[in-house]
């Protein structure tokens, strides 16, 4: 089954918007003539209809150029202000979401029209190996060419071996360009364990590399970052009055004691439920407006950071560009963890959004 994204509003400046439409049809044509007046539906086939309004403003040649590429180049009229696109309707007249091939469409023509509007969000990263023998850790950032969207990946190699830094390695970028290539992070790391369960095939479970891993993904002209993972890794975003909110829960067994918001102690890894290899893979989406700064680390961060009144969020808050805030939490994570107990690999990926 093809994964469907909602409808999308094309404007002429070549900025593209998610917009949610009701399943009720009065609802979906009421909030369709919000953003296009005086809207007029027009199907192309089986794949999409564009909604389009009367206005003399001007020309919409992202729309015009979408229009093409979904129907392999039949010539559109010409389409001025604000167009919305949705997915085809249904026997009961419901415009159903857009399917993704055909958003793919849509956002190409945008970016090849507005690639010199392309926005860099500000990147920074820190790892540091700890106590440990080997750094197990690794992250990766892709951008797609076509669409303009940022993937980050962050992941935390299981173990204290050569076997698992190659690993980590491995997949960390990998991971990372099929979250930016199809938009899904969830359907990347899924993609990722179906490759590494292949080819450890025949391998004894406890013999076998893992990870655990966040992935996230930035569309600067989406509202939402998506965000998927499975273990004990944290993403974590900063919010507009300056307070860490954390995006997700820790995989472990019922009956650790580790709740959302807690961090998972290093004595508490062999609890947890999920990893690369097997597991719960879980997604979620955050509002990127209401987002001035992203995080994803390994539990050697967010674990002894926890511990700390402020941690987490203080540092994020205080800190004057992503490379301040990434160096700033590998820095007194380790400071923390030392004071406690043999510090873990700790790496810190920051991405500060306009």
């Amino acid at each position: 089954m093809i994964a469907t994204t909602p409808a999308l509003l094309v404007q002429p400046d070549g900025r593209v918007d998610e917009i949610i439409l009701d399943a009720r049809r009065p609802d979906q044509l009421r909030c369709i003539g919000f953003h296009v007046n005086d809207a007029q539906a027009h199907p192309l086939g089986r794949q999409a209809v564009i909604h389009v309004g009367e206005s003399k403003g001007t020309v919409n040649n992202v729309a015009r150029h979408a229009w093409m590429s979904i129907t392999a180049g039949s010539l559109p009229p010409v389409l001025r202000g604000p167009v919305l696109v949705t997915g085809p309707a249904d026997r009961a007249g419901d415009y159903t979401p857009l399917p993704e091939l055909t958003a793919e469409a849509v956002l190409r023509a945008s970016g090849l029209l507005a690639s010199a509007f392309v926005v860099k969000p500000g990147v920074s990263a820190a790892q540091h190996r700890g106590g440990q023998v080997h750094q197990c850790d690794a992250y990766a950032v892709k951008r797609h060419q076509g669409s303009g969207r940022w993937a980050f990946a962050v992941l935390d190699g299981i173990g204290d071996t050569p076997e698992a830094r190659r690993f980590a390695r491995a997949f960390a970028p990998r991971i990372a360009r099929a979250a930016a290539t199809y938009r899904n992070p969830g359907r990347a790391i899924w993609n990722a364990r179906r490759a590494a369960n292949k080819r450890y095939r025949g391998v004894d479970p406890s013999a076998a590399p893992d990870a655990v891993a966040v992935v996230a993904v930035v569309d600067l002209k989406s509202p939402l970052i998506r965000f998927a993972w499975c273990g004990s890794v944290r993403a974590y975003r900063l919010s507009p009055t300056g307070r860490a909110v954390p995006l997700t829960r820790e995989h472990v067994r019922a009956g650790t004691g580790v709740t959302y918001g807690q961090a998972l102690l290093a004595r508490d890894q062999n609890a947890a439920t999920a990893s690369l290899m097997h597991g719960h893979i879980a997604m979620g989406a955050t509002e990127r407006y209401s987002s001035r700064r992203l995080l994803l680390c390994t539990n050697g961060v967010h674990t002894p950071l926890g511990r700390q009144m402020g941690g987490v969020g203080d540092i994020l808050a205080l800190a004057t560009d992503a490379k301040d805030a990434a160096s700033t939490l590998v820095a007194d994570a380790l400071a923390a963890a030392r004071a406690n107990e043999l510090a873990d690999n700790a790496t810190a990926l920051v991405v500060d959004l306009s």
